[in-house]
This record gives C-alpha cells, sequence and structure tokens, in this order.
C-alpha cells in the first residue's frame, strides 16, 4: 500500500511539471521569436543608416555629380542592405546651400532616382543648423525602407523605416549637379 501511494505521488508530480511546462512553453517561444524579431528590425534600420550615409558621403566627395554618378552611388548603397531585400528601399537626395548674399537656406538640386524616393521638401529645415555661414552647403540624404517581419508572432508584420543622413561637400563649398 505505501508502495502505491509513493507511486501515486511521484506520478502526480510528473503531472504537475507537465502542466507547467505547457502553461510556460508558449510565453518562451513568443519571447524568444519577438526577440529575433526585434533583432532583425534593429538590424535593418542599421543597414538603412549605413546606406543613407554611404549615398551623402559618395556624393560629398565630388565637385560635379551626374545623373550616371547617383546611380553608381545608389548601386552602393543598395548593397549595404544586403542581405535585404532592397524591393521597399527609396533614398532621396538634396544639396542645401545657405545664399550668399541672402543667407537663406534652400535646395540647389535633388534627385529621386534610387528607388523611386518621393522629393525631399524638407531638406531645408533638416539642414538649417549644418550651414550656418553664407555660402555654406550640404548634402542631405533621406533613405526609407519598408521591412517586412518573417517572424511577425509577436511583432508586427511591416515596419517603415527613415534614417537621414549628412555629408559636406569636400572639394568645393558645393557639389554641382549635371
Amino acid at each position: 500500500m505505501a508502495i502505491r501511494f509513493l507511486r501515486a505521488i511521484i506520478a502526480a508530480r510528473r503531472g504537475v511539471s507537465g502542466i507547467e511546462f505547457a502553461i510556460v512553453a508558449p510565453v518562451l517561444v513568443a519571447l524568444a521569436t519577438g526577440t529575433v524579431g526585434l533583432t532583425e528590425v534593429i538590424r535593418a534600420e542599421t543597414d538603412l543608416a549605413s546606406a543613407a550615409q554611404t549615398m551623402a558621403q559618395l556624393i560629398a566627395t565630388q565637385a560635379v555629380v551626374t545623373t550616371a554618378q547617383i546611380s553608381d552611388f545608389c548601386q552602393g548603397s543598395l548593397d549595404e542592405m544586403e542581405p535585404y531585400s532592397t524591393t521597399g528601399l527609396r533614398i532621396s537626395v538634396a544639396s542645401v546651400t545657405r545664399g550668399a548674399t541672402s543667407g537663406t537656406v534652400g535646395i540647389d538640386w535633388h534627385n529621386e532616382s534610387c528607388g523611386n524616393g518621393s522629393a525631399l521638401t524638407i531638406a531645408p529645415t533638416l539642414a538649417a543648423n549644418l550651414v550656418p555661414s553664407n555660402g555654406d552647403s550640404t548634402i542631405v540624404v533621406q533613405a526609407t525602407y519598408t521591412f517586412h517581419n518573417p517572424l511577425s508572432l509577436v511583432l508586427p508584420a511591416t515596419f517603415s523605416l527613415t534614417e537621414t543622413a549628412f555629408a559636406r561637400p569636400r572639394t568645393n563649398s558645393t557639389v554641382t549637379y549635371n
């Protein structure tokens, strides 16, 4: 009789462990999936920042930039997004200068050919503090990316990411666009 009682207690404890595991396991799986998914979003945003900064730096090293060069620089920026798909990547570029006599900040030129980005109309506002003196110029690049989360169990399925990068011209006071 005592042996049967001991066996019943041992069996009951095994059942409790199984029930506890059944309650805790889904939570642990959700946490692990969420952690991996969030890590992917952060990595995509880091790659997007790198792509925007690459584009800005490449343009800033030129005295004159052409549409063909911007296309090449765009490809370099797209390469920064590997291993992610670049389908949802859009990059807009603008050169912002503070007028030599007027002192007003305005757009010299802009280009949206990299992924059909939208016009960067807010570039003067974004770069106002970066062109403190008359005649100063800076390159403003805004990259947007729609990240599709493959692990959307816990997190949303898509994230809209935006990064802005700035670079001062290296060879002249401004970069001319032809």
